[in-house]
């Protein structure tokens, strides 16, 4: 027997290098380095709207530490402090277990529900009967589960659309975007100076919202009035009328989410913050309008909702 094991035994392995971070593909990229043991916080971590979206790191350490980080402002971000707040998420992630900090995103369709239920009374002719009166192809997205699916392209056609199946359908869901449209909430709107060059560059996205003249706001608001009164009168008695607004003013928030996107690719090309942010037409994203894109789209997320019954 060996009175001395350990000269003569093999040295311990050594121990097993593991990068921990957020985003880390971002950093390895633009370093051009690989690593076969990664634990990435903004994927073992999800987005409360799920895949493919991405938490941030700031988000997270407030919302399952309890704390905030990032608050330099234009002093950008502090490695340790980042570091020590992946190090944290992860600590939260071993002792609360694998489903910790995920949001379950299974969703059954409204339409597909109603489909599976059976009428009161239990009257003939199957489940409830559904229909889609909307744009684009409603038929190959959210209304592929209806009974009926119109693709509409103007809020008249939504309008006679809707008239013409109420009879013969049990719940119908219409969408108008008329004055969606000259909000400037659907498609950002053109400069009132039509002379003005277009821009394609941060400065573009930093310009403010605009708004419609008051006659024009005017005519679609009354438009929309008729449009809702003619449906209104349509309906048989009894019928519940639910008026939504889905969402609040979005420009800021995809303003915001545009330059974002900007500096990301520019990052991703290999170019420094510095090199970014340079020039007349530099990109520039901070701690800051992370925290100010956050509560853009809190605000755009906000709605009102009417209830109803046609008497």
């Amino acid at each position: 027997m060996n009175p001395n094991p350990s000269s003569s035994s093999p040295p311990p392995p050594p121990p097993t290098p593991i990068l921990i971070g957020h985003s880390l593909e971002s950093d390895l990229r633009a370093l051009k380095l690989c690593h076969p043991y990664c634990i990435d916080t903004a994927l073992v971590y999800h987005h409360p709207r799920g895949r493919p979206l991405k938490p941030g790191l700031a988000w997270l350490t407030k919302k399952w530490c309890g704390r905030e980080i990032q608050t330099r402002g234009e002093g950008g971000h502090d490695p340790e402090e980042d570091a020590r707040a992946c190090l944290d998420l992860l600590k939260k992630k071993l002792e609360e277990g694998p489903g910790f900090g995920e949001f379950k995103t299974d969703q059954e369709s409204i339409f597909e529900r109603l489909g599976r239920a059976k009428k009161r009374g239990g009257g003939v002719g199957g489940g409830v009967r559904s229909a889609v009166v909307d744009y684009g192809n409603p038929a190959h997205m959210h209304g592929n589960k209806a009974t009926t699916a119109l693709a509409c392209k103007t809020d008249e056609e939504v309008v006679e659309g809707l008239l013409g199946v109420v009879p013969s359908h049990d719940f119908v869901f219409a969408r108008l975007m008329g004055l969606a449209d000259v909000l400037g909430w659907i498609t950002p709107r053109a400069p009132q100076d039509s002379s003005a060059p277009t821009a394609t560059s941060a400065s573009a996205t930093s310009q403010p919202p605009t708004s419609p003249t008051d006659d024009q706001l005017q005519t679609t608001l009354a438009s929309l009035n008729g449009h809702l009164s003619k449906i209104h009168a349509s309906l048989p008695s009894r019928t519940a009328f639910i008026l939504f607004t889905g969402h609040s003013d979005p420009r800021r928030m995809t303003q915001l989410n545009s330059r974002k996107m900007q500096f990301e690719n520019a990052f991703r090309s290999g170019k420094s913050p510095e090199e970014i942010a340079a020039g007349e037409n530099g990109v520039r994203w901070t701690a800051a309008d992370g925290r100010e894109l956050e509560g853009a789209v809190e605000l755009a997320r906000r709605g009102l909702v009417f209830l109803g019954v046609k008497m």
